[in-house]
């Protein structure tokens, strides 16, 4: 994907939980190009879980759009929101959500068991998914094979933290998100990390979305959009014209 193209494409959205219930999140537009490394902030409440699960696919506005890789996620059943996040999304979760009874090797390898195409991907690069979760465990400072064959539940934070990204990236989706994934760790772990993530996203060429309230982190990113104010704003113009 060249540099420039939109990823991420919001448009007139408005996401009420039920009809009739007050806006939860409102975003007149929000537009994020391949490459970009974009830090959302907000307060607790202020829909940054919301619109991440929009953006994914999980959850559908009734009102606007919202197009990833130049598709209306609104547009496609429940099925195909499923397949279209496999193939083209990895997330990172605050709490990780590693599977306790897999290895860390296979955790890194789980989303190709959903994808055909991020395994054809993955194995583009290496000479099977174990060696391509091994290269991508390197890159993110897990270099030590006696830890890749162990359960998830041995390791540190900040080592299941590296994994959890190494999944995320394996078999190099075009768009990875993270949420609020650095919270459990002091602030020199916390930028580390972060330039690791930033180094495989320009290797596996992916647009990063990185969710946090934690303001202090976005000096290190290309783009900080505060979602309270958008909603704010968004908000407001939709009083106006209701009002009109």
């Amino acid at each position: 994907m060249e540099i420039g193209q939109l990823v991420i494409d919001v448009k007139g959205l408005e996401f009420r939980w039920q009809p009739g219930a007050p806006t939860v999140l409102a975003i007149e537009d929000l537009m994020v190009a391949a490459g970009e490394r974009l830090f959302i902030k907000g307060p607790s409440g202020s829909g940054k879980s919301t619109l991440l699960s929009l953006i994914s696919g999980v959850t559908t506005a009734a009102v606007g759009s919202v197009r990833v890789l130049d598709q209306a996620l609104e547009q496609l059943s429940s099925v195909k929101q499923d397949h279209f996040r496999a193939d083209h999304i990895g997330v990172i979760f605050q709490m990780f959500n590693l599977i306790p009874y897999l290895s860390v090797v296979d955790n890194v390898t789980l989303p190709c068991r959903f994808s055909a195409r991020r395994r054809a991907k993955a194995l583009s690069r290496g000479e099977d998914l174990e060696a391509e979760a091994r290269r991508l465990l390197r890159h993110l400072d897990m270099d030590h094979p006696d830890l890749h064959r162990r359960a998830v539940t041995t390791l540190s934070v900040g080592q299941q933290q590296r994994v959890a990204a190494a999944r995320a990236l394996m078999g190099s989706p075009e768009l990875l998100i993270a949420d609020e994934p650095t919270s459990s760790l002091d602030a020199d772990r916390r930028e580390s990390f972060i330039r690791l993530l930033f180094d495989e996203c320009r290797a596996a060429e992916a647009t990063l979305v990185f969710v946090s309230h934690d303001a202090s982190l976005e000096r290190l990113f290309d783009r900080t959009v505060d979602l309270a104010a958008v909603n704010r704003a968004a908000q407001h113009a939709l009083a106006e014209m209701g009002g009109g």
